[in-house]
């Protein structure tokens, strides 16, 4: 009884862990840093991607700068939410349940 609890607990451990995805966008210069439990596309025909549990989609920071218009990238903008739909080709996020957005200063990676 005890080892089959402790697959049970292993199995739904491993169930939890976090996809880490680089999603470029067309209304980006750089590409979105996204992350969730559970990760859906439908691909070919499918912009959409559906992410659900401890959703987090970081968003960085860029202006252009200096006598070349250089890109500088510094911190991101977060959105930490139960469930989001991100679509690939607009950049347009659709979040739902416990949704937070903050900006964080630090260089975005």
């Amino acid at each position: 009884m005890k080892l089959a609890l402790a697959a049970l607990a292993i199995g739904t451990l491993a169930a939890q862990e976090i996809k880490h995805l680089t999603v470029p966008t067309n209304t980006s210069t750089r590409p979105l840093s996204v992350s969730a439990r559970e990760v859906v596309r439908n691909l070919p025909h499918d912009a959409i991607i559906h992410l659900k549990g401890a959703v987090e989609i970081r968003t960085p920071v860029c202006t252009k700068a200096g006598p070349n218009n250089a890109m500088h990238c510094e911190g991101a903008v977060v959105l930490r939410a139960d469930e989001a739909d991100l679509n690939e080709e607009t950049g347009q996020i659709e979040a739902r349940g416990n949704v937070t957005v903050t900006r964080e200063p630090e260089p975005y990676r």
